[in-house]
């Protein structure tokens, strides 16, 4: 089991329902993927006022295919 974890400035977010879902979609967005997310924990550090989510990367992560760059004329 591999963990990773990111950091979440203040910005009013202090309700957990909404800490997990900014968790859950930033993970997916990081590992690309459409799988679902297990966020571990959140922590709160009242030194730097941020917040930490911690969450598991799945075994099999099926990264999205890379698009293909499409070329513009000018």
């Amino acid at each position: 089991m591999r963990l990773k974890a990111l950091v979440v400035f203040g910005d009013g977010l202090e309700d957990y329902g909404d800490l997990l879902a900014v968790g859950r979609a930033e993970a997916k967005r990081m590992l690309r993927t459409h799988e679902n997310v297990n966020v571990k924990d959140i922590l709160y550090s009242v030194r730097c006022g941020v917040h930490i989510i911690v969450f598991e990367v799945p075994e099999k992560v099926v990264a999205d295919p890379p698009k293909a760059r499409l070329k513009r004329r000018v």
